[in-house]
């Protein structure tokens, strides 16, 4: 299987509940990550050494950020400006290439703004998972 670059990822917004069809091609620097919240099962045993400590996960967790670019005649960011002041929750899907696996479900988001004195402006998004009208699936 041939390596594959960072530029070949793609992220795709769109309706909540439906999913996302709008590739965002004015992005850049995607990042997801996955995590898990973990239990502890660790018990007593026979007394004879110590325990090893164990556990079992208890809930998984989800995240994504990018970049884009502060184009004033980019309708996919205007609209993502739009549902992260409402409130609004908005269907994200990433893949890791055209036909690769990621992230498929709605998500709350959030943006942080940079004026960098030396470079362009960019709005830096974070979402996470909102299971109101469908439930997140990762690595779909």
């Amino acid at each position: 299987m041939a390596t594959k670059m960072g530029f070949e990822g793609k992220i795709y917004y769109g309706v909540k509940g439906s999913t996302a069809a709008t590739e965002l091609t004015n992005s850049r620097d995607i990042n997801e990550t996955f995590d898990v919240d973990k239990g502890e099962t660790t018990v007593r045993g026979a007394g004879t050494s110590p325990p090893i400590e164990t556990n079992r996960v208890t809930k998984r967790k989800y995240s994504i950020e990018w970049t884009m670019l502060n184009k004033t005649t980019d309708s996919s960011l205007a609209a993502l400006l739009v549902a992260a002041a409402a409130g609004t929750a908005v269907a994200i899907r990433t893949k890791s290439y055209s036909s690769g696996l990621g992230y498929d479900g709605d998500c709350n988001i959030a943006w942080k703004f940079g004026t960098p004195y030396l470079g362009e402006q960019t709005i830096q998004f974070t979402a996470d998972p909102n299971a109101e009208d469908r439930d997140p699936q990762v690595n779909v």
